[in-house]
């Protein structure tokens, strides 16, 4: 796996890239879209032939955020976090404005259908809407907590084409992490276990994203070549130690320890 100094936008490149050598348009899927700015720099990246986003756009989602009555003290109030929605969490009006937000950015985007749902009833609706049964990309942002996330990851993993991707946001432990009760990288650490699918790529950032592939596609070979003669600095560690990763905060950048 290949630890890269890079933001994720940068590896959106390279996957539009692979794809292009792969002589296809990719089929992509966001899981958690919020005001879909992601989604539009994944689309300018990669021009899929199509693409669907996927978000319930509710403020049910607030009780997911943890089990327990009583919020552990390590934990900060979901509430702290109003300021990045643009309005209360527990408003559902301010989930319909982002809705709108992000409905209103893709509507000259025919390629790009939109369903509002929860990841796991979004499926059936995939077969509904769309005639789409494999994706090239499924890019996981949505709930990140533990259950959830690997929840996402078994269920989904079953939509990824042969030669296709999984890409996760948020995919680290740090101190910023923890209040947020997030639990990706330990649903990773999970799912690998239960799998054919290998992390290939990590970004040594904060709110880390990692690529995911199975073990034996060809798109092990094809990221570790684009990689190599990418002007993208990296190091190589074995893919088994993604789960000792923490993000350690310097005075002039942040990076990811494995000790």
């Amino acid at each position: 796996m290949k630890v890269c100094h890079t933001h994720r936008e940068n590896l959106y490149t390279l996957l539009g890239a692979l794809f292009q050598i792969m002589e296809k348009r990719p089929i992509v899927a966001e899981l958690g879209v919020l005001r879909g700015e992601n989604a539009l720099k994944i689309h300018s990246a990669l021009s899929p032939e199509k693409m669907v986003l996927i978000d319930s756009w509710s403020k049910a989602a607030n009780d997911a955020y943890s089990p327990f009555d009583q919020l552990p003290p390590w934990v900060a109030p979901v509430d702290t976090y109003a300021y990045y929605y643009g309005g209360s969490l527990h408003d559902q009006q301010t989930w319909d404005k982002l809705y709108e937000e992000c409905r209103e950015r893709f509507t000259h985007l025919p390629e790009v259908t939109i369903i509002r749902s929860e990841t796991i009833g979004a499926i059936e609706k995939i077969r509904q809407e769309t005639d789409i049964s494999k994706f090239d990309l499924v890019y996981i942002d949505a709930n990140h907590q533990y259950e959830y996330i690997l929840r996402d990851l078994m269920y989904y993993q079953d939509l990824v084409a042969e030669d296709g991707f999984i890409m996760l946001n948020d995919c680290c432990h740090s101190p910023n992490g923890t209040k947020q009760n997030l639990g990706v990288l330990e649903a990773l650490g999970s799912f690998i276990k239960r799998s054919d699918f290998i992390p290939v790529a990590m970004t040594n950032t904060d709110w880390s994203d990692v690529i995911l592939v199975r073990k034996n596609s060809m798109l092990v070979q094809l990221m570790d070549m684009a990689l190599t003669n990418s002007d993208v600095p990296y190091v190589e560690i074995p893919y088994q130690l993604i789960t000792a990763a923490r993000v350690v905060y310097g005075s002039q950048q942040h990076n990811i320890s494995f000790c």
